[in-house]
């Protein structure tokens, strides 16, 4: 300080000794932020004196480096941070040190209740900048001066208590350096590597170089800000890395800027593999939100929805402000109109590689695919984009682990088909042994085969595709049946009376089965099998019920319509024992037994005692007879 000038003090805005006031006497959990806050001021003046530089050719001071300096003394407890940016005049200081501009700052600090101060970080709540400083100093001194040709350079210093001090000093080169007296507690912000650490976390990719103690610590590029053009792919694939923290290469990436309605650039990557162990474990959003390559978030949850989660990456807007707080991201308009942008930019891209890379598509979808199908349910905006992009298995497929688009399906169609079908099942195997299944297979319609459980609740969501319903196989009045009524029975392989004998037992399984099914009527569905169970119309499927059961413990699952097929031999020699009253109580426990068999090919066994209870009953009935009593039964 020069001895003959004059040092003037000065009241800070009341405003500002409130936040001070916050800052110097609240515990904090992110206080390491304050470093963060100066850094952005510093690269913020070297940015405009850049600038300057470009606009004015006669701009003088051309030679010094454009840089940030920081040093740290451990025995005198503090950091100096030092920048040759553009400096700061005696008003600039004023107007930039000692007033709160920011109309919603004023009113936040107005309304801070203690248990707020307690609870909150401050830093995330509004624009706070350089004050933050207070967090961890017992004193602040800012040498300052301005790039203005002839300037008077300055020194600014307070405690933080009330008042700051303004002295006129020399300084020879433009610029600004702020010496921070830390508090004894907050010493460990004079250690080399915590610094280094926090410049890593937050300003890795500030365009200037940050040294600290002469050595460079931001050491990547900000790749998002270039061309694509100057980035070769194994810049790319390094910086996946470095942000993901993974050796492998990414599936693929969608580099983009965007100048309207936001300004904004990005780089997503999408993982090779899945790393969401799925039921178990969620992921953490991994899309890292900038604010002119200064860190706000690592973990932005708001700029891609959900089923976009296991999507990595940058994005960076100068339009969002450095100290945007987790509770304003939800009506922040910039966030909702670069978060729209992304996802339709994502959803063409994932579009054009199913057309032009099928393989890399089926890849991803066997990777992520099970995350990003949730998306179909939930994002209603994009319902159309995301139907065409899901991906079965089915009946047309050779093997297990093939892939079909609903537009193949729908191109497959036969000409009298109005509806899209599925099956549910725990694997494609149980599928192919249904007994929804065979009516399929006699008309040869495909059948998409769902073999995750949510599959169904996708599905459900969406209801159509090219205005073609999606039903469930186990649906009772499907299009596929129309014409049911029309249908002549073949009598030839039935005995003389037997159609009064099958409408007898039609009669005796709906009074055996009262309590289990709302009806049970002649199939024209089956094949193979004895009898299935079917669901009302407007009814969820039995895989459908299950999953709101799980979530649901007091859920009832709907009764089913039993549906018999009269040409199976089972039922056929039903029906000649039903018209035996001695047969009567044997009857009832196969029809019975019959109705659990349905169950239990849907996956479902309701009350396995009685079941276990009844099958004894049965095998001891056969087992006592003689072989002629045996014959006389089954014949």
């Amino acid at each position: 300080m020069s001895e003959n000038k004059k040092e003037e003090g000065f009241e800070f805005q009341a405003e500002i000794k409130k936040l001070l006031n916050i800052l110097s006497h609240s515990l904090y959990t992110h206080k390491e932020v304050f470093l963060r806050e100066l850094i952005s001021n510093a690269s913020d003046a070297l940015t405009k004196v850049r600038y300057h530089a470009l606009t004015h050719p006669d701009c003088e001071g051309k030679e010094i480096p454009l840089e940030i300096n920081i040093d740290l003394d451990e025995k005198n407890k503090t950091v100096t941070i030092s920048d040759t940016g553009i400096g700061m005049t005696r008003e600039e200081i004023i107007q930039n040190v000692g007033t709160i501009a920011k109309s919603g700052s004023l009113d936040f600090i107005a309304n801070l209740s203690e248990e707020a101060r307690k609870n909150s970080n401050i830093i995330g709540q509004f624009g706070v900048g350089f004050y933050s400083v207070f967090m961890v100093a017992d004193e602040v001194r800012i040498r300052t001066k301005s790039y203005q040709k002839d300037a008077q350079a300055f020194e600014w210093h307070s405690d933080g208590t009330g008042k700051y001090f303004l002295t006129e000093i020399d300084k020879e080169k433009r610029g600004t350096d702020i010496v921070i007296q830390l508090k004894e507690e907050e010493k460990e912000y004079t250690d080399k590597s915590k610094i280094q650490s926090i410049i890593k976390k937050y300003s890795n990719f500030v365009s200037f170089p940050i040294l600290v103690g002469g050595e460079k610590a931001n050491q990547i590029t900000a790749i998002w800000k270039e061309p694509k053009k100057n980035i070769t792919e194994e810049q790319y694939n390094e910086f996946y890395k470095f942000i993901t923290n993974v050796e492998e290469t990414p599936l693929f990436r969608h580099h983009t800027s965007a100048e309207a309605p936001i300004q904004f650039s990005s780089i997503l990557y999408c993982p090779a593999t899945n790393r969401e162990m799925y039921g178990y474990k969620k992921l953490d959003h991994g899309i890292q939100l900038y604010s002119n390559k200064i860190l706000i978030q690592s973990d932005c949850k708001m700029l891609l929805p959900e089923y976009l989660r296991f999507l990595h990456g940058v994005v960076d807007s100068a339009d969002i402000p450095l100290n945007i707080s987790r509770e304003t991201f939800q009506d922040n308009r910039i966030i909702h109109a670069m978060k729209n942008i992304l996802v339709k930019q994502i959803l063409k891209l994932l579009q054009e590689t199913a057309k032009n890379e099928k393989e890399k598509y089926e890849t991803f979808w066997r990777q992520q695919g099970r995350i990003f199908k949730e998306g179909a349910h939930l994002d209603f905006e994009n319902k159309e984009a995301l139907s065409q992009l899901l991906r079965f298995n089915s009946s047309k497929c050779s093997k297990a682990d093939d892939l079909i688009a609903l537009k193949e399906y729908a191109d497959r169609m036969k000409p009298e088909q109005n509806e899209i079908y599925y099956i549910t099942a725990a694997s494609r195997e149980a599928i192919e042994k249904s007994p929804y299944l065979e009516i399929f297979k006699k008309k040869d319609v495909e059948v998409l085969f769902l073999t995750d459980p949510h599959d169904e609740f996708i599905l459900s969501g969406i209801m159509e595709f090219e205005k073609k319903p999606i039903r469930s196989a186990d649906q009772a009045n499907l299009d596929l049946l129309k014409d049911a009524d029309k249908k002549i029975v073949d009598t030839t392989e039935e005995p003389k009376g037997f159609e009064e004998t099958f409408k007898h037992l039609l009669k005796t399984m709906r009074l055996a089965l009262a309590d289990r099914v709302t009806d049970v009527k002649e199939s024209h569905r089956l094949v193979d099998s004895p009898c299935c169970l079917v669901n009302p119309d407007g009814m969820p499927s039995v895989h459908f019920q299950k999953l709101i059961q799980m979530m649901d413990k007091e859920y009832k699952t709907t009764k089913k319509i039993m549906e018999v097929n009269r040409k199976h031999q089972i039922i056929k020699n039903l029906a000649k024992m039903n018209d035996n009253v001695a047969h009567q109580p044997l009857v009832e426990k196969i029809v019975n037994q019959l109705c659990d068999n349905a169950l239990m090919q849907d996956g479902v066994v309701f009350e396995p005692m009685n079941m276990v209870t009844r099958l004894n009953d049965l095998m001891e009935e056969l087992t006592k007879a003689t072989l002629g009593d045996v014959k006389r039964i089954i014949v």
